[in-house]
């Protein structure tokens, strides 16, 4: 599917916005957290299965470690926003971009002050929620699952264009059906919670799978089609901004004011990245 006049940019920002309702909503369910990752994936994958592609995806190891990374941040994900704050649980996978500066340093032997700087701040502001408490629910072990985000993140985000170059919504398509079908077959909680879900959790479980994860994802894979790994993971973290403020207005969980500094910081580092790193 290709879309010559929006930007990779316009794409990826797109897809933070639609990622960023994951933290209200899922603050809203008591749903086992598996269950919620493996019905939002199912429904994802049908919603985008007419895109599949199956002669456009590259079935290599990049499509392998896409999956398995996918898997696993979104699981992490899931899994931390039910046990500690939302700024700290969709906080922690942006530090991804430090990851991924460290790969191009160590690839190109060549350290980049243009690069560093903007990371530096953003990393600044992401490490002021970690020690602030986030909205005040914080919880140790939920912060721990929360860290190895970032490490998916970045494995994910580097694998999605080499996994193919043609079919990004058959690839996010295909990353669904693998988590849904891994999830339904070995987790026998999954199955049995289905019976138990309400009305209301269906009605939010259909815009979880619909627009927080077919959306966000699709649109992030289109975008990182035509902007670099490094790129869409900063522009990415408006979902780090706009998750906890939904949960702030609709939740009533109000970030502390050492989180707003956070926000303050990262905007920072984001407006610098913009002004240094135009590519």
């Amino acid at each position: 599917m290709k879309l010559p006049k929006i930007s990779g940019s316009f794409l990826v920002l797109l897809g933070a916005i639609c990622w960023s309702l994951n933290s209200p909503f899922v603050k809203s369910l008591t749903l086992d957290p598996i269950l919620i990752c493996a019905l939002r994936s199912l429904i994802a994958s049908m919603v985008l299965l007419p895109f599949l592609r199956p002669k456009k995806i590259h079935w290599n190891g990049w499509l392998a470690l896409y999956c398995v990374c996918y898997l696993g941040l979104c699981l992490s994900v899931i899994i931390s926003l039910t046990m500690t704050s939302a700024a700290i649980a969709v906080g922690m996978q942006y530090t991804a971009s430090i990851w991924l500066f460290l790969l191009v340093t160590f690839h190109t032997k060549h350290f980049n002050s243009h690069l560093f700087l903007p990371i530096a701040v953003i990393m600044a502001g992401v490490l002021f929620f970690m020690g602030s408490g986030g909205s005040g629910d914080s919880d140790t072990e939920g912060n721990m699952i929360a860290l190895t985000e970032g490490i998916f993140f970045a494995g994910m985000s580097i694998a999605s264009s080499r996994a193919t170059s043609e079919n990004a919504l058959g690839l996010t398509a295909l990353g669904n059906i693998f988590i849904a079908g891994l999830l339904f077959v070995l987790v026998p909680s999954v199955r049995e919670g289905l019976p138990l879900m309400t009305g209301q959790d269906w009605v939010i479980m259909l815009i979880l799978g619909t627009v927080q994860v077919a959306g966000g994802y699709g649109f992030f894979n289109l975008g990182i089609q035509r902007i670099s790994a490094r790129k869409a993971s900063v522009l990415a973290l408006w979902e780090m901004i706009l998750g906890p403020l939904w949960v702030a207005l609709f939740l009533g969980l109000y970030p502390n004011p050492e989180v707003l500094a956070g926000f303050a910081i990262i905007l920072c580092g984001i407006f610098m990245d913009s002004r240094l790193n135009r590519a």
